[in-house]
């Protein structure tokens, strides 16, 4: 008898600090930039009411530079091409020394880009690339060994989205550097836009 207050008073104390915490969470003005709602600018200038997912999708090779802050559209060393949806914008580069092709693009649409890249890397390794949240926000598949013409490969690809990155290089280190290093992904929260403000 004597232990049930020792198990039930630290119980009640518990319960109500976790419904205090509860309370105040519900009763607080919502954060702006968490809104899903409100303003936002989009990808391409305009303004929507109903924040980023009120935007339309990032099209052609502006929506690539959107997508990918990286891209420079005024780059010498890159060319692009659009074609009713899809567009790509492909870079020669160096890294360490190390000739690179560094080729964004965007698909028609979500399932076909996967399409794509599950059978480009069948019996390739997919790593998660994580949000500061944890949440997992796109995908980076890469060869095991080099491809046909000897180049090292790897693709991060957005999961909700229809845009990837694919990297060659002569060298898995600059494959994998040239990722890390020259490559800039926009938050997938703000592909289509950004809370205005």
């Amino acid at each position: 008898m004597a232990r049930t207050p020792l198990v039930v008073v630290p119980l009640l104390v518990l319960l109500v600090a976790t419904a205090g915490a509860g309370a105040r969470l519900l009763l607080a003005e919502p954060d702006s930039a968490d809104a899903t709602g409100g303003a936002a600018t989009c990808w391409d200038g305009s303004t929507s009411a109903e924040g980023p997912a009120g935007c339309s999708r990032p099209r052609g090779l502006a929506g690539l530079a959107w997508v990918f802050p990286s891209v420079d559209l005024d780059d010498l060393a890159c060319r692009g091409s659009e074609r009713g949806r899809t567009a790509r914008w492909r870079c020669w580069v160096q890294v360490e020394g190390v000739p690179a092709v560094v080729t964004y693009a965007v698909a028609r649409d979500v399932s076909s880009n996967l399409r794509r890249v599950r059978r480009t890397y069948a019996g390739g390794d997919r790593a998660v690339a994580r949000a500061p949240d944890g949440t997992v926000n796109r995908w980076v598949w890469r060869l095991r060994e080099p491809d046909p013409s000897g180049a090292w490969v790897l693709t991060s690809v957005y999961r909700r989205h229809p845009y990837r990155v694919t990297v060659s290089a002569d060298t898995r280190r600059a494959r994998d550097r040239a990722l890390r290093t020259l490559v800039e992904h926009r938050d997938p929260a703000e592909v289509r836009g950004v809370p205005a403000g």
